[in-house]
């Protein structure tokens, strides 16, 4: 009976693989030839495909890339040729020698002299020179002696007379005479040293008939003076 059932299940397994074989279709086995050539193909075809694409990037970046522009390049300019004139050198001695020409040049402006001054004098002299030293109330006599150097002439209503500082007794004195342009005249003063010790000075000056002092110096501005040390 075990024998049956046995025989019975492999009868069973059989047939069911029978069926099973006969519902799978057949595949055709593939030619070596075929294989080989197929994926030659897909190789090349892939290749093919890169090469394309490495064709087109480069192209792209060329396209993307700026073309330079030439920079322009400045031509020089030819130097003008001056023609030189050969100089004729010029004998620097002998008969023929020759001088650099003589340039003229203008006339001086007239300008006023000291001499249209009409009020002037020059110290011609004098005595008691300044730093003389003296003792408190001594007596002395200062003496000028002037040329009159102006245009004008000094006549009696003129006189000398004192300006500032210390008189030390001094009197204005009237010109006792007529003093011609080039002319001189000797004026003395009696005079005596001050009290206080140390020095002492008084300006004195010639006066026109119209009150205006006038002295020596270039345009008679100045003051003759009396100066002296009392000890």
């Amino acid at each position: 009976m075990k024998i049956k059932t046995k025989l019975a299940r492999q009868i069973w397994l059989l047939a069911f693989v029978i069926i099973l074989s006969a519902c799978v279709p057949t595949v055709t086995p593939t030619p070596v030839e075929v294989v080989i050539n197929t994926s030659v193909a897909a190789t090349m075809q892939a290749q093919a495909t890169a090469d394309s694409l490495l064709a087109l990037e480069q192209r792209m970046t060329e396209m993307a890339m700026p073309t330079a522009t030439p920079e322009p390049t400045s031509t020089p300019m030819p130097t003008p040729t001056v023609a030189q004139t050969p100089e004729t050198a010029l004998p620097t001695s002998g008969p023929f020698a020759t001088k650099p020409p003589v340039i003229p040049q203008p006339a001086p402006t007239a300008t006023a002299t000291p001499s249209d001054v009409c009020l002037r004098a020059i110290l011609v002299s004098e005595t008691i020179y300044d730093g003389t030293v003296k003792a408190e109330n001594e007596k002395f006599t200062k003496t000028w002696t002037f040329r009159n150097n102006g245009t004008c002439t000094w006549h009696g209503e003129f006189d000398f007379a004192f300006v500032s500082g210390e008189r030390m007794i001094g009197t204005d004195r009237d010109m006792a005479e007529v003093v011609e342009p080039g002319g001189e005249i000797t004026i003395s003063m009696p005079m005596k040293a001050p009290t206080g010790l140390g020095e002492h000075i008084g300006f004195w000056a010639f006066r026109d008939p119209a009150g205006t002092f006038f002295g020596i110096g270039p345009t008679g501005a100045e003051y003759v003076h009396v100066s002296i040390v009392v000890k």
